[in-house]
């Protein structure tokens, strides 16, 4: 194991010695920490600058400073943080698609508000939304007395409310505290639900949830369980890719596993699932790990630091309903709903708002006869969805360091999912109500109809972009700093600490703009 994990190494330190060379070359360019300052501070600039007479065109200026920035960041410069530069084109991509629904498909000041602590200030009294009614600052009922006020904040008046409200706005993914709540993270308790009035949510939604979920002490001990639990199992799938040659992203997905699974090599369809299977825990496991940081960070420094917290915002920070879990339940979605539950109801929905806001933007541009139509409606959704989604993922492929197949590979994978769901409703509404005995048909034999629909199609089109990411050596990547198993000689590793490499330094082309801390 020390001679594979010493190739995994090698392998590492020949990308960094090329993309140093390219630097050098003047054929890419460094990320500075001043390059991941702008991003952010860009749009948060846009935001906080309300549209008036005066300022009315400033929001267009700085979408149009941030997408010319992103696409050049996108073109020209390069890093091996994050999977061999992976993450640099996914979080572009994304925070293209975001801004665009914040600046273009979307009003901040008139669409968004977002659930705050505490009665209303007289001050800060703003028009609601237009899907929303005044009754949200109605008074609390007596039985409701011993609970937390809360009420709706549309876009602020006071500029340092304004600020945070803008910042919470744009950092968020799933909006849990906000007027576009994705569906998936379930109703709100139902203290809140009554005092917030949620009218402008789909009746599907609209339920009230009870008052006996977890508490914040409970989601945070939660949080910590998710997190360890992912933490070892990133370091055991970490050890285990690192033996197979597949995962170095030097072999092809029918070469030769390693030992015992060498054993597996007459059949190149098991060697097959076992990668994709494994290419797929890494992701689930990663972003489940990553994720359980949110609740770690925010919930337990609420709790810890409550005054501070109130200070520091108005949104509720340590209520335990902000928290939901990132994936859903995985067996029932999948065997009631085939691959539209796979992707819609199990998977996360992290870029499900961004992805909404430009198919109902996409519908404009129909004639108002096809976008009246449930059924183009439905389809226009899934297609824009999977297509965005397809170009962020060949972006991240786009800016991995090592040579990779974006279009014909994550783009692809993700587009073709559109087609299948596409196809899957289809067969079930058109073609299986002409099948003879259909009304007989067990719950068990469509369940399982389901299963295996979804097991060989993943396992088909998983290779599309598994392959990628194999290709491009985002499975070098280290993903924890101390590893349990290496540190305890269980894998003939080099010991407990991984990041042995930094991951800053400072840089100088000789020109103001080209100096600066490098993010390697």
């Amino acid at each position: 194991m020390a001679d594979l994990h010493g190739t995994s190494r090698n392998l590492e330190q020949s990308h960094e010695k090329q993309l140093e060379s390219l630097l050098l070359q003047g054929v890419y360019k460094p990320v500075f920490l001043y390059h991941v300052v702008l991003f952010n501070c860009l749009p948060i600039i846009g935001m906080v600058i309300p549209r008036r007479r005066g300022t009315r065109y400033v929001r267009h200026l700085i979408y149009a400073i941030s997408l010319a920035f992103a696409l050049e960041m996108l073109r020209d410069h390069r890093i091996l943080l994050g999977g061999n530069g992976y993450m640099l084109g996914i979080m572009i991509a994304w925070w293209l698609v975001w801004c665009t629904t914040l600046f273009v498909f979307m009003d901040v000041e008139r669409d968004f508000q977002r659930i705050e602590r505490g009665a209303k200030p007289a001050a800060e009294d703003d028009s609601p939304p237009n899907n929303t009614q005044e009754k949200s600052n109605q008074t609390v009922t007596s039985d409701q007395s011993s609970q937390p006020l809360f009420h709706w904040q549309s876009y602020p008046r006071k500029f340092s409310h304004r600020l945070e409200w803008c910042a919470g706005l744009l950092f968020n993914l799933r909006g849990p505290e906000w007027n576009w709540r994705a569906p998936h993270l379930g109703p709100l308790p139902q203290s809140v639900h009554k005092q917030l009035q949620l009218e402008f949510l789909s009746n599907k939604f609209r339920a009230e949830g009870d008052d006996t979920c977890m508490t914040s002490k409970q989601r945070l001990r939660a949080a910590f369980k998710t997190f360890l639990q992912s933490y070892l199992l990133l370091d055991i799938l970490k050890v285990v890719m690192m033996r197979d040659p597949y995962f170095r992203g030097t072999a092809e997905c029918d070469s030769m596993p390693p030992f015992p699974l060498s054993y597996l090599a007459p059949f190149p369809l098991l060697v097959k699932t076992y990668r994709y299977f494994l290419s797929c825990m890494g992701v689930y496991v990663a972003l489940n790990f990553a994720t359980s940081l949110n609740p770690i960070c925010f919930l337990g420094l609420s709790l810890a630091f409550p005054n501070a917290s109130r200070k520091l915002t108005a949104a509720p920070l340590d209520e335990a309903w902000l928290y939901a879990d990132s994936f859903g339940p995985f067996i029932s979605p999948v065997l009631d709903h085939g691959l539209a539950g796979c992707w819609g109801r199990w998977w996360h929905q992290m870029f499900r708002h961004g992805f909404i806001a430009t198919a109902r933007w996409t519908l404009t541009c129909f004639p108002t006869r096809l976008a009246a139509n449930t059924q183009i409606k439905q389809i226009v959704y899934i297609v824009v969805a999977f297509t965005i989604s397809g170009l962020i993922h060949a972006c991240g492929s786009y800016t991995g360091f090592p040579e990779t197949n974006p279009f014909s590979g994550p783009f692809l994978f993700f587009f073709m999912q559109s087609m299948a769901i596409i196809s899957e409703h289809i067969f079930k509404k058109v073609v299986i109500p002409k099948l003879p005995l259909v009304a007989s048909t067990p719950r068990w034999l469509r369940r399982t109809g389901n299963a295996v629909f979804v097991f060989f199609w993943l396992l088909y089109s998983g290779g599309f972009i598994a392959d990628d990411f194999a290709r491009g050596a985002l499975w070098l990547m280290e993903p924890v700093p101390l590893s349990p198993l290496r540190g305890l000689g269980l894998a003939n590793g080099e010991g407990w600490w991984c990041w042995k490499e930094p991951w800053f330094q400072h840089w100088s082309d000789g020109t103001y703009w080209g100096s600066g801390i490098r993010v390697i």
